[in-house]
Formats: structure tokens, C-alpha cells, sequence
């Protein structure tokens, strides 16, 4: 449809989709509920904070859902603006002492403790003794998955956590390592996690992470709760308990083939797992009232018929009955199971003295018994029809299946949210991930028959559909002139088994877009249209640490987020790939915002660091306005250190060469003639292992530099084309990048050109 009208038409389309949601006819697994008060925790030093400020105030229940834990790491501070000095393992045990109930659900796929070194068994069973005499207040459970055969390769990805399903975070954070920093990730900092200074940590910290968690109250927050007890009452009535606890003796003599930590452990929580189980959940209020002029002693029997919402392998929710008389007013709340891949319907069933009313969300209904008449209100979440009307609303946003989530269908609200998301913009999109792993059209000969294993340059597992519905959005802007433009911040460098996925959706498509534009002979700047940012920082190096002079490092960007027009925003665990997005391989939680302040105030806090100053973004012309800070920024990190972004090139001595070499194990060798060597050049980026912190000096500069924020543009310079590192990705659809060598001496990138010269 023309812009003019999808501009008139975006509100209503909105406010109906609202509706059906309520109504119970639309495809997500929760009902949209009013959020106030939103808070967005820049990074995890404000997270930790309101953490630890929840556990002090804590009275029932705690729910832990991570994808990996430390308990035993310092990573809170009991004195504000104080280095850390207690663990979660602390704040739990504290917790339990006052007879909390701490609910932590991690899991535990085939190749987890093998591979990925987390070590969650033997953790949890050293929590699990600490815990001492108050051990039944404290619940552990490793997820196996609820199929007959465990998963090796898919997860649940979720970061999430409430407490007395009143207060929850949403989000990428999890209680690890180097998650301890601040929006403006300086380094050094002595309130961050200390580790010995040594080649591997030249500043006594960890490497700089870049994420964010949503706080959110009231119903939000219950329906957060909702999902650690479905998946926990429905893992523990699965065949894949079964089997892995009839596997536990081979599973310990199999991990201890691979050294694994505390592999022959006993594990007694796993003895505990399915003890006791977390209570169901308020799935709404039944509100009556009784009026007449009858015996005011007289008793009416009410019963009223739970939803049967629950997951399909639970016991039906069972039908709750009372007596009520004449002038008495109630609250009933209605608790019950809810799958996740239902909602609470808007309707109910409720018998008065035998006689049956369906009451609807929308409207009271009355029923006469005699001379009373019983005014009954049905109230899902215990949302009002009022309170929806003019108010902030958000959505708890699945990614998921049988396998994690233990529903019958695959939920994959992740990706339809952000789908339609980008399809109805308006102004402008902000997008800051950990990937770009997506699907796309394009005609170079590096990028194109990215699905064909035998003729890709660049192969490409990636089916999903955000990249190809991102660039049609852009065409469409530049084909009518809108003042339409996307900004995407991405990591500079990532660990090594997302860095050459990651960087060949970035490389295409940046060059999709560019060619686009050659193409067409459009007289505008593409990159005022669409451009990729990363966040990094430079500061002065003391002569303890490899000065004295200027130090430069990437921020590895961990956030999962979007905001469209100010409009809607998504914070949650999704990243922008298959696994994520699908809802058949990883499970993911989010919120998905609209209709209030809290998209703005997202990227408003999210810029506030990354620009010096969230002000500097025109939201008339957003890409451009950034643009214009992060080329600020490189031009002074160009006179202080002769360091050029986006060209990825360094300037030392009267020559100029690539900053950061490549290599990889076919037809490209490693870069000669870059200032960093592979693997040092990713670290560096900001893609060390979980802690491992490098950063680059450069000796006697002029100055320190004085940045504006974080922000640098991107280029497929940077880098050059991405090469395949690792064997194994040449049999993966989510990993993999095959390069044919009569076509790479053809197509080179810019690394390899200097190679070759």
C-alpha cells in the first residue's frame, strides 16, 4: 500500500491487534497486559544493582531462569559504588535462610558440560550443599529437553528472572563472568570483577560486554514466572527426565572421559529436581457481588470452571468452588497451568446454584437467583478493560517448542515480531544484536547462491526472512524518497564460532545495499539510508599496562533489541539467526513494548552512552545523525592514534596497512601485513573467549582521545571477505561458509588483496 495510507492505518491496525490478542484469537502465547514503569538496565552493573535490591526484599519466591550461572563469583556489592564483594550463591542462601523459595532452572543438552565448559552439575551441587539445613527451600533443575532423545546442539537461550512474580528482568544478562560493566565500559575499573593482570587481562579485568535487561511490574511480570512453571511442571512429567535420570551413571563415566568438573559427583539435588513442584500461577480475578433484598444469610453456591489452558501432558486445572451470601463482595483469583502456546481466554464459565454463565473480559454478566442478582466480572491477568485503554502494553514474547518449552506447537513470536516490525516502519528502525545471520537476495559473485553448497563463494544457512524484509523496506524508502533509514550497531568482533557467520550477513548485505543503489543511479547517500555501527572505546594506557600511550579496544555487543519509530520496542534473549528466531531449535523470552514512552526511553538510553549524549540522534533523519557522531569519532581516533574506521586500515611510520588481519584454513593465508595478527585482531574487536580482555597501544601518541561516546561506523573494509576457520562448519547450516578456489582469486576482499601484494 502507498506510505500515506500504511501511516494512517499503523495506529488502528495496532489497537485491533491489541483486541484480538485479548480476545483470545491471536497467535501468541500470552495475553498483552499494561506495563508501567518500565526500566532499562544499560549493561550489568545497574542490572546487579536492582538484583541485589530484590533479594533483600524478597518475601516468597525467586525465579532463576539463565543460560549459565557462576554462583560463586562476586559480582554484587552489598556497599553502592563499592567493588564486588558477594556472590549469587550469597544473596540465595540469604534468601532460603527466610524461607524463600528459590526456583533456578539451567540446562544441560548432550554437549554442554562437554564442550562448552559450564560446568552447571558441579556448581549446582556445591549450591546445593551450602544450602544446609534449608535445602527445601532451594529448587535446581537442569533442562535435558522433555523428547526420548537429548538435544546436542539446541538450548534454551533464555536470561530471565522474577521475583514474587511481581518484579522481573528480562533480557542477555546472565550471573557470569565479565557481565559486570557499565554503559561507558572503561577500562581499567576497579568496581568491576578483578582477575590477575597478566598478557591474557593487561588491564585486571575482563573483556568489555555491552547488554541490556528490561524491568518490568505487575502482570509482565507474572506471566515471566508463568514460563519457569510450565516448563518445570511439564519437564518433570517428560520422557526426557526419564531418560536423564536413568542415564546419570553413564552420563558421569562419559564426562569423565571428557574432564569433566566434578563428573563423579553424587549430585543429589538431581535426586530433588521433581520433589516439589512451583504452584500454579493466577491465570485471572473473577470479581462477584451479591445484591437483593433476600435473607442476607442465605448461601449461593458458586463454582467456577478453571480455563483448561495447561500443556497437554499436565492434569486438567481443576474447577474452584465457594459460598458466598447476600451483600458480599469478592475477589476470587483463579490459578490454573498455562501452556505456552495458549493464552488466558477472555472468556469463563461460572455456575451459580447449578445454573451456568459464560462471562466475558469485555462485559459483566448478571445472574438471579430467588431476589439476589449476582453481578460476576471476569478479569484475565487481572486486566481491566480500562486499564487498557490509552496505556502502555507489552507482551511476553516466546521462541519455542515441545523440546524447551513443552508445548504442542513451535512459537516463534520472536521472529513474527520482528517481521512485522520492520514491514510497518515509518521513520526508522534501531537495531543492536549479536548477530546478523539472515536470508537475503543478492548478485555479487561473493554472495550470491549463498544455499548452493557446490557454487556459493560465501555459503549461507541462513533461512530466515529479516534480512531480505529489511532490505525490501530500504528499497522501498529510496524508490519514494522517504525520510526513512535504519541504523544497525553490531559487534566488532565476536567469539569464534559466530564471527565469520556474523560477518558474511554483515558483508552481503551492506554490499546488497550498495549495489542497490548503483544500480538505480540514486543520487542519495545509501549510507544515510542504512548503516552498520559497532562500539568500541580509546583511552590512555598507563605505562603498567603497555603504554605509556593510547589504547584501542572493541566492546563485544551481547544486546538483543529493536525499536521502530519510537513506537515498538523488543528486549529480550533473540538473536538475529535461524536458532533463535525459528522456535524449533532455541527457546527465547522477551518484551515486546508499544503504545507508551518506553520504546523511546529504550534507545534513548541506549544512545546515551554509545553518542555522548542521546540528544545527538534526529529521529527525522536518524542514521544520518549517527553517522555523523561515529565519523566524528574516527576522525579523532584517526589523529591520535592513526587508526581509520571504516577503511579497518592504520597509519604508522608514513604507511598504511590493515589494522586487523584474517586467516583461515582454505586458500587464504594469514594477513602478513596487518598490524594485528590472527586470533590477537579479534580479540582485540572485542571476540575473546568469555573473559579473555586484549586492547592495542599505540606508543607516544599526541593526545588522549576525546571521544563522543562509543559509536564507529562499519564497512565490509574492516575486515575484508570472511573466510571458513573451523572444518566443522563445513557441515553446518547454522556455521558455515565454504569458499570454491577458482573463484576466490577472482573475488578478492581487501585483506586478501594485500596478501597477495
Amino acid at each position: 500500500p502507498p506510505p500515506s495510507a500504511m501511516r494512517q492505518t499503523r495506529g488502528a491496525r495496532w489497537l485491533l491487534l491489541n483486541l484480538l490478542l485479548m480476545a483470545g484469537q491471536g497467535g501468541q502465547a500470552f495475553n498483552p497486559v499494561p506495563c508501567k514503569d518500565l526500566v532499562t538496565h544499560d549493561c550489568g552493573m545497574s542490572f546487579f544493582k536492582a538484583v541485589y535490591k530484590q533479594f533483600q526484599v524478597v518475601q516468597e519466591e525467586v525465579v532463576i531462569m539463565p543460560f549459565f550461572l557462576r554462583p560463586r563469583l562476586k559480582i554484587f556489592s552489598s556497599v553502592e559504588g563499592q567493588p564486588p564483594d558477594l556472590t549469587l550463591s550469597d544473596l540465595i542462601v540469604q534468601a532460603i535462610s527466610r524461607g524463600v523459595h528459590v526456583w533456578v532452572m539451567g540446562w544441560d543438552n548432550a554437549a554442554s558440560e562437554k564442550y562448552l565448559g559450564t560446568f552447571q552439575d558441579h556448581e549446582y551441587e556445591l549450591l546445593y550443599e551450602r544450602a544446609g539445613e534449608n535445602k527445601q527451600y532451594l529448587h535446581l533443575m537442569l533442562d535435558t529437553g522433555r523428547e526420548l532423545l537429548a538435544s546436542v546442539y539446541y538450548l534454551p537461550h533464555i536470561k530471565s528472572y522474577s521475583f514474587d512474580r511481581k518484579v522481573a528482568f528480562v533480557g542477555g544478562i546472565d550471573f557470569v563472568e565479565n557481565r559486570l560493566d557499565t554503559p561507558q565500559h572503561l577500562r581499567p575499573n576497579p568496581l568491576l570483577v578483578k582477575v590477575e593482570q597478566n598478557e591474557r587481562h593487561p588491564t585486571g579485568n575482563e573483556k568489555p560486554w555491552q547488554d541490556v535487561m528490561v524491568q518490568v511490574t505487575g502482570p509482565a511480570a507474572k506471566q515471566v514466572a508463568q514460563v519457569l512453571i510450565e516448563r518445570w511442571q511439564t519437564y518433570c512429567t517428560s520422557p526426557g527426565y526419564s531418560r536423564a535420570q536413568a542415564m546419570r551413571p553413564v552420563s558421569a563415566i562419559l564426562d569423565t572421559v571428557w574432564h569433566v568438573k566434578g563428573a563423579l559427583h553424587a549430585s543429589h539435588w538431581k535426586d530433588a529436581q521433581c520433589e516439589q513442584l512451583p504452584a500454579a500461577a493466577v491465570l485471572g480475578i473473577v470479581e462477584l457481588d451479591v445484591s437483593g433484598s433476600g435473607n442476607q444469610g442465605k448461601e449461593i453456591e458458586v463454582k467456577i470452571e478453571t480455563p483448561q489452558v495447561q500443556s497437554a501432558s499436565l492434569d486438567a486445572n481443576l474447577a474452584q468452588q465457594l459460598t458466598i451470601r447476600s451483600g458480599q463482595k469478592l475477589q476470587v483469583n483463579v490459578t490454573g497451568f498455562l501452556a505456552l502456546d495458549k493464552k488466558v481466554p477472555s472468556t469463563i464459565n461460572i455456575l451459580v446454584n447449578g445454573a451456568r454463565a459464560t462471562v466475558s473480559w469485555e462485559k459483566k454478566a448478571q445472574i438471579q437467583v430467588g431476589s439476589e442478582t449476582i453481578s460476576m466480572a471476569w478479569l484475565p491477568d487481572g486486566v481491566r478493560p480500562a486499564d487498557t485503554v490509552n496505556q502502555q502494553m507489552c507482551r511476553v514474547t516466546l521462541s519455542g517448542s515441545q523440546m524447551w518449552m513443552g508445548t504442542t506447537s513451535v512459537v516463534r513470536e520472536s521472529y513474527d515480531e520482528l517481521l512485522d516490525a520492520i514491514r510497518n516502519a515509518k521513520k526508522f528502525i534501531f537495531i543492536e544484536n549479536q548477530y546478523f545471520s539472515t536470508d537475503f537476495p543478492s548478485s555479487s559473485p561473493e554472495c550470491q547462491h549463498m544455499h548452493d553448497r557446490t557454487r556459493a563463494v560465501l555459503y549461507s544457512g541462513a533461512t530466515n526472512r529479516v534480512g531480505e524484509v529489511l532490505l525490501d523496506r530500504i528499497k522501498r524508502a529510496a524508490y519514494l524518497n522517504e525520510d526513512f533509514s535504519v541504523a544497525f550497531v553490531l559487534p566488532l568482533g565476536t567469539e569464534p564460532g559466530s564471527f565469520y557467520p556474523n560477518l558474511r550477513g554483515a558483508y552481503c548485505f551492506e554490499q546488497a545495499v550498495e549495489d542497490f543503489w548503483k544500480e538505480k543511479k540514486f543520487t542519495s547517500d545509501w549510507r544515510d539510508y542504512f548503516s552498520f555501527f559497532f562500539i568500541a572505546n580509546a583511552v590512555e594506557a598507563p605505562a603498567s599496562m603497555g603504554g605509556p600511550g593510547n589504547a584501542f579496544y572493541g566492546i563485544f555487543t551481547h544486546t538483543k533489541g529493536f525499536v521502530v519509530d519510537d513506537e515498538i520496542a523488543y528486549v529480550g534473549s533473540a538473536n538475529i539467526n535461524d536458532r533463535s528466531l525459528f522456535g524449533d531449535r532455541d527457546a527465547e523470552v522477551g518484551i515486546t513494548t508499544w503504545s507508551g514512552p518506553y520504546p523511546r526511553q529504550f534507545r534513548e538510553t541506549l544512545l546515551e552512552s554509545h553518542l555522548g549524549g542521546a540528544w545527538k540522534a534526529n529521529t527525522s533523519r536518524f542514521t544520518a545523525s549517527l553517522r555523523a557522531v561515529a565519523e566524528a569519532n574516527a576522525g579523532e581516533l584517526r589523529q591520535t592514534m592513526g587508526i581509520s574506521f571504516p577503511q579497518g586500515s592504520i597509519t604508522k611510520d608514513g604507511s598504511t596497512h590493515q589494522l586487523f588481519g584474517m586467516e583461515g584454513l582454505l586458500n587464504h593465508a594469514p594477513n602478513q601485513k596487518a598490524e594485528l595478527k590472527w586470533p590477537r585482531s579479534r580479540v582485540v574487536a572485542g571476540g575473546g573467549g568469555v573473559d579473555h580482555f586484549d586492547w592495542f597501544v599505540v606508543p607516544n601518541a599526541p593526545r588522549p582521545p576525546k571521544l563522543q561516546g562509543l559509536l564507529f561506523p562499519w564497512s565490509r573494509h574492516i575486515w575484508g571477505l570472511p573466510t571458513m576457520t573451523n572444518i566443522a562448519q563445513i557441515f553446518s547450516n547454522e556455521f558455515n561458509y565454504l569458499e570454491l578456489p577458482q573463484q576466490s582469486q577472482d573475488f578478492l576482499g581487501p585483506v586478501v588483496s594485500a596478501d597477495r601484494s
